[in-house]
């Protein structure tokens, strides 16, 4: 892998690596944020989707968890949380793995939601703990729901937290692996990613994110406009062309 370009940055932690990105929490112990810390995300999503050579991400944490949430001691009024940040202000149209140790909570748990696919290491807690201490969540309410509709408000409701074997078992993560294997395990995910062609995968998010909120009998009319627009591209023709040809794929990796 390539060594990494750097931003200069307090509360995140940005290196590149070849195709992969590598963003990381990086406030403290466990990774509490502030909303200049979101800011700062904000930056780095932006700058992550803007370069080319760039085609999944891996978002975890520094120190001993992925992220604790909003930094209350600190006394500032919350302006936003990581996930609207993360799937409104700046639209990404990439891939972004969560992986996930330590704890998740809050806004940091609602992060990990908002990324296409979840990691867990077998030690993770996740939740939502507002409803304990009379507070509440923006993203959490929105998120959890879609991927455990039927056990979603328990975990809202009581602040119960998750845990890797129980994210796996719900179906909210794609693998539970011992922390020491994770990063290792995330990275392997996202080669395995970048072996298929970021167009596709980026017209196919589209088509998932537009579709999800609607009723079958618009969202398929929905997806066939978006591959439409695929199959007009000069990406989408090459690819086409190559398979045809029985050739490689011009996005493929070149093997050294």
């Amino acid at each position: 892998m390539d060594m990494t370009e750097k931003m200069e940055l307090k509360g995140i932690k940005y290196e590149k690596k070849g195709m992969i990105a590598y963003v990381a929490w990086n406030t403290g112990k466990h990774n509490m944020y502030t909303n200049d810390t979101i800011i700062e995300l904000q930056r780095v999503w932006s700058d992550f989707e803007r370069d080319k050579d760039l085609r999944v991400a891996i978002f975890y944490g520094e120190g001993k968890s992925f992220c604790a949430g909003h930094d209350l001691w600190k006394g500032e009024a919350i302006t936003s949380e990581p996930a609207t940040i993360h799937k409104r202000e700046v639209k990404i149209r990439k891939p972004v793995i969560a992986a996930v140790w330590g704890y998740a909570l809050g806004g940091g748990f609602s992060s990990a939601l908002s990324c296409d696919i979840l990691i867990c290491a077998d030690d993770a807690k996740m939740g939502i703990p507002q409803a304990k201490y009379g507070l509440s969540s923006m993203g959490g309410p929105q998120l959890l729901p879609r991927l455990i509709p039927g056990t979603a408000r328990w975990y809202l409701y009581t602040g119960e937290n998750i845990t890797g074997p129980e994210a796996y078992r719900l179906g909210m993560c794609l693998k539970c692996v011992p922390r020491e294997q994770l990063l290792e395990e995330a990275t392997r995910m996202a080669e395995k990613i970048c072996e298929s062609s970021p167009d596709s995968i980026r017209y196919l998010k589209e088509s998932i994110e537009t579709g999800r909120n609607l009723p079958i009998d618009l969202a398929l009319p929905a997806s066939v406009e978006i591959l439409k627009r695929f199959e007009q591209t000069p990406e989408y023709k090459a690819n086409l062309a190559a398979l045809l040809e029985k050739k490689d794929p011009p996005f493929r990796p070149k093997k050294n």
